[in-house]
Order: C-alpha cells, then structure tokens, then sequence
C-alpha cells in the first residue's frame, strides 16, 4: 500500500468520525417534535354559527343557567321598609318563646287580672276619692251590670251621742231611739247600718235587729246620698218592744247591705 492510499484510508476514517453526531441530532429534533405534538392540544373545529357569538352573549347565558328559581330566591328588602338590621328583631319576635320568655308573659297577665279585680272590688272607694275615676267606673257598670255605690266605711263613722226614752208614759213599750253620727273621712261615705241590741236589768240580751239606712232616716234625707264630709247627722227610730221588758240598748254600726 502506498503511503498516499494509507491516507486516504485515514482521511474517509476520520470524515465518518465526524459525520457520525448527525443522526444523534436528528434524533433530538424528532423527540422534540413528538414532546411539542403531544403537549399541544388537537385543533377543535369551532361552528361558524358560534364562533361569531361575543363573550358577553357566552357569560349572559351561563348566569340564565345558574340563576337560582323564584320559588327558592330570597327577596331583598325593599327600599323604604327599614334597614337590614330590624330583620334579626323581627326573627326573635317570631320565633318560638323560651320558657323563661313564658313565665314571664304568665306573670305579667296574673298582674293585670289582679289589677283589674283590685280596681272592681275598691271601686266604690277609688270612686268617692277621685269623681273622675267615678264617671269611668259609672260608664263601666251599665255595660256590666254592676254599680258604683258610695263607699262602706263604718270605722270612720262614730256614734257621739245616743238616747233612749218612752215616748208615751201610759204604753212604755213605746220608746224611741235618737243617736248622733258623724263622719271623720275626707270624702262622702254611705250610710252605715245600725245594729240594735235590747238588754235587760242584767244586760243580758232580749232582743237584736239590724235597720239599714232606708228604714231610720227620715224623709229628707236620700239614703244613696250618703254622709258627706266631716258632717254630723241626728237620726231617731221609733220602736215597739212589746213584752220583752227591755232597761238597756247596745248601739253599733255595720256596713249597710
């Protein structure tokens, strides 16, 4: 061999040396291009009808879409019917009373019926102290059927002076009967009752009655019209004991039916 052929021989050794890189190259742009196909998404074919279609068009019909039912909607308050914050004291006073919320709206209602029953047992004094009150409470009783009397006060009355004597010397069960009544209120009282006990020599008991106003007042006097103020008034009563033999009397007042 020649030494011109041996290199040659060299020469086309080295150039296959150097041409070899190349098919590693072409090897790295194909996977690249198999990693680039792989990664980008397959074209889609979008309708001539809606790809012309704006963006807004798309978000307007996926609201419609999700826009929750009528039914279930809740209303917003409306302007002028007070603000949000009376919505949570509205919601208390509708929902269900605790227990304690219970006793008390029970307490509360025994008050008022106690009140109330106070006002209608006293009426008759309420009345006499306040002619306001009476007019009120007058009104009241017609509808009722009650009546506003004047006020039954016996403790307040006392008797200052009493008498017995006969009023005719040949018939001594004939005796009449004068006492003195005066009024230490401030206000118009009724005429009280007048309890009358006969007692014998021994003050034992013979005989007891009780006169209401009608019957010991005389004719000029209104027995509804009742004792007025810090007034003193005389009242006698004729009486037929009979046989009992009476030496004594015991006076009381009560309240008049």
């Amino acid at each position: 061999m020649h030494a011109f052929d041996a290199y040659q021989a060299l020469a086309a050794e080295a150039g296959n040396v150097l041409a070899a890189p190349q098919p590693l190259e072409a090897a790295e742009a194909e996977k690249k291009d198999s990693r680039a196909a792989v990664a980008a998404p397959p074209p889609v074919d979008i309708p001539a009808a809606v790809s012309h279609v704006p963006v807004e068009a798309d978000v307007k019909t996926a609201a419609v879409e999700t826009r929750v039912p009528t039914s279930q909607a809740i209303a917003a308050p409306a302007e002028g019917t007070g603000s949000t914050e009376e919505t949570p004291l509205l919601t208390r006073l509708l929902r269900e009373p605790t227990r304690a919320q219970m006793w008390t709206m029970a307490a509360a209602a025994l008050g008022l019926l106690l009140l109330v029953q106070a006002l209608f047992a006293y009426r008759s004094d309420i009345a006499a102290r306040s002619p306001a009150f009476r007019s009120v409470f007058t009104a009241l009783c017609e509808h009722v059927g009650c009546r506003v009397s004047l006020p039954q006060r016996p403790d307040l009355v006392r008797i200052e002076a009493s008498d017995v004597h006969m009023v005719d010397a040949s018939r001594p069960q004939l005796i009449q009967l004068t006492a003195t009544l005066r009024s230490y209120a401030s206000y118009d009282l009724g005429y009280p009752a007048l309890d009358l006990v006969l007692t014998n020599a021994n003050e034992h008991a013979l005989a007891r009655r009780i006169f209401p106003p009608d019957e010991y007042l005389d004719q000029s006097r209104d027995p509804q019209a009742g004792i007025p103020a810090n007034a003193e008034i005389t009242v006698a009563l004729d009486l037929d004991t009979g046989n009992l033999g009476a030496a004594g009397f015991r006076l009381d007042l009560l309240p008049a039916p």
